[in-house]
């Protein structure tokens, strides 16, 4: 990113009030990208695993106790479609970080599990990203981070 490009893109959208609400969006747009493409480089350069793989791990993990989800439950978590999500599993299944089981009580549903080598990772992962995101974060105070959550949770949940 680019402050010069910063500066005057908040300098020209203020001259105009439609335009505004760019000053809240592109931030954000910004930021995520931002924040996708470091953890993407991360988790390539020291886990061989893709953002999207990450993803599967996490909502497997922090979804219930079990680390367990049936794949339209993984779906939904993720955002993915089937194809794109089989794709997934099959890697992380070939690296034993996740099996699939059949259900006992009805033989068409399957659940994907962590391993307790996906459930290492996951942590692993966890641990280091938590301490990559204190540290962007750290420009806000305590009091600007509690506020930031609040804002972000009530845009989030008026989007479903």
């Amino acid at each position: 990113m680019n402050k010069k490009y910063i500066d005057d893109f908040y300098q020209r959208v203020s001259q105009n009030e439609s335009h505004e609400v760019f000053t809240l969006s592109l931030p954000m747009l910004l930021i995520t990208k931002n924040l996708h493409n470091v953890s993407e480089s991360f988790f390539k350069s020291n886990y061989d695993l893709i953002h999207s793989e990450i993803d599967v791990l996490a909502a497997l993990y922090f979804n219930n106790i079990e680390h367990s989800l049936t794949p339209t439950e993984l779906y939904d978590a993720t955002i993915f479609s089937s194809g794109g999500m089989t794709k997934v599993l099959n890697k992380l299944e070939d690296r034993e970080y996740i099996k699939r089981t059949i259900s006992k009580e009805d033989k068409r549903k399957t659940f994907v599990s962590l391993t307790k080598n996906g459930v290492s990772l996951i942590e692993d992962c966890i641990k280091n990203t938590s301490c990559r995101l204190q540290e962007s974060f750290s420009v806000l105070s305590q009091k600007e981070q509690n506020d930031l959550k609040k804002i972000l949770s009530k845009l989030l949940y008026s989007m479903i």
